[in-house]
């Protein structure tokens, strides 16, 4: 329970169908945050850049340089001075290292990106009730690019489509989620996910949890939890203000979180999923 603006929405992997959507807290305004609000993701679009730098011949065990800062047009840097060094992929990803991402912003295209994005969920959606869907704009800029691997840049979206991709991951195609459901209409199928890159990076979202950023639920009652934390920064102050996200899955159920305000990764957003 937070005092703060959040979001929560909860997808079946197995089918699409949607669970639950819940804004809070108790008593807020009757704002649909979870389903029109337009935030940048911060690291939880890792989960699709990530996918696009798989695809592109990175494994979990790629050699990642994680510095402290990198210039990419303009500088970029890492929470709190997080310095990792030379580690495998799967360190970067765990540790949500933004420097391990913008240098290897190079590998993959604008238009790869936005594409690879889109199979996940970041696109234009049909419920039949008013969603806000993802935007991944392409960039002939190579900092724009860059910052859009980390989720910042141009890259927004609603807590709705921050847990489509852990629901297409864990289904391993590009779920097609559903509200208004025909009891008679079975769920349509969506576009196979490639199998190697899927099996990695369930790898890369399970050591998100049990040796990252994510290991607040590392002991939830359950099966494995598979996720992705986030900090989004936003706004015109020094330092920026951020927004906490989590996303992820447990067994049939992906979903994801957000916390307006909510400070570093692994913190505010997390700690909601875990109650």
């Amino acid at each position: 329970v937070t005092a703060q603006p959040s979001a929560l929405v909860a997808i079946r992997v197995s089918t699409g169908d949607v669970l639950a959507v819940s804004n809070g807290p108790s008593g807020a305004s009757a704002y649909n945050r979870a389903m029109i609000g337009r935030y940048p993701p911060g690291s939880t679009f890792k989960v699709a850049s990530g996918m696009a730098l798989l695809i592109k011949g990175l494994t979990p065990e790629t050699i990642v340089d994680c510095p402290a800062t990198i210039v990419v047009g303009k500088e970029f840097r890492n929470a709190s001075g997080e310095v990792l060094g030379e580690v495998p992929f799967r360190t970067d990803f765990a540790e949500s290292c933004n420097t391990a991402f913008v240098g290897e912003s190079e590998r993959v295209t604008s238009e790869e990106l936005t594409a690879t994005a889109a199979l996940l969920g970041y696109r234009d959606l049909d419920l039949g009730v008013p969603v806000r869907g993802g935007s991944v704009p392409t960039s002939t800029s190579v900092t724009e690019h860059a910052a859009n691997m980390i989720g910042q840049g141009k890259v927004e979206a609603s807590p709705f489509v921050v847990a489509s991709p852990s629901a297409s991951v864990a289904n391993g195609s590009s779920l097609q989620p559903r509200l208004i459901v025909d009891p008679d209409a079975e769920p349509a199928d969506g576009a196979p996910l490639p199998p190697e890159q899927v099996v990695q990076l369930r790898e890369l979202m399970r050591a998100v949890v049990t040796e990252g950023t994510g290991s607040a639920l590392a002991d939830v009652p359950g099966g494995p939890v598979h996720g992705k934390t986030g900090t989004a920064e936003y706004g015109d102050e020094d330092p920026p203000q951020t927004h906490a996200w989590f996303t992820g899955d447990q067994g049939d159920i992906a979903v994801a979180v957000l916390v307006e305000n909510g400070g570093g990764a692994g913190t505010r957003a997390e700690q909601e999923v875990a109650r």
